[in-house]
């Protein structure tokens, strides 16, 4: 008699199964890892294009911040300290709105007598005052001397000197005087001391 043992243990389910599941599995698993590398390089490539940006962001402020400096260097000698100076001077009367050229020739013209002229007007900053230089021409030495004792008792006007004193003959018998005046011009002063 010939009995024959089959000793092997029957593969199970997964045991049966496996063997067609890890032909996906693997290329999913690659699939997965190609992916994941691509991604990488990717990331990789658009940090160093970041840092690069950076880099040059970087070299462009120290440009920057070197001209600065530079700039900075050149202002702090003398004429332009001065420049400076009157720039800032004239932006803080505009700021405040304290001062304009049709408002002092109006003031100047509230004082002037029929036989008196303004024939010339400049402005310009004098410390932290303004000084102010007009030339007018007189028909009469009374009526010039009238104006200016007009302008010596007026609020807006102070420090009134005159620079300059001349003749102007027109025709055959009129004579003019030109006077060049100097002056510190405080605009709104009669506001204040009227309030």
């Amino acid at each position: 008699m010939k009995v024959v043992l089959n000793l092997a243990i029957p593969p199970s389910a997964r045991e049966r199964y496996a063997l067609y599941w890890a032909i996906p599995a693997t290329l999913l698993g690659v699939t997965g890892l190609a992916f994941l590398l691509l991604f990488t390089v990717r990331s990789f490539r658009e940090y160093k294009a970041v840092q690069k940006s950076v880099a040059e962001q970087q070299g462009r402020e120290n440009t920057l911040r070197a001209q600065e400096m530079a700039l900075r260097k050149q202002l702090e000698e003398p004429e332009y300290r001065r420049l400076l100076d009157d720039v800032q001077f004239v932006n803080a009367l505009i700021e405040k709105k304290r001062v304009s050229l049709t408002g002092l020739a109006a003031d100047i013209t509230d004082l002037m007598p029929d036989e008196v002229r303004l024939t010339g007007l400049a402005l310009a900053p004098e410390g932290q005052e303004l000084a102010v230089r007009f030339v007018i021409t007189g028909k009469s030495e009374e009526a010039i001397e009238r104006f200016l004792s007009d302008l010596e008792d007026s609020p807006h006007f102070r420090d009134v000197a005159i620079v300059n004193q001349g003749f102007e003959q027109t025709g055959a018998a009129s004579e003019l005087e030109n006077i060049a005046c100097t002056a510190h011009y405080m605009p709104g002063e009669s506001e204040a001391s009227g309030e």
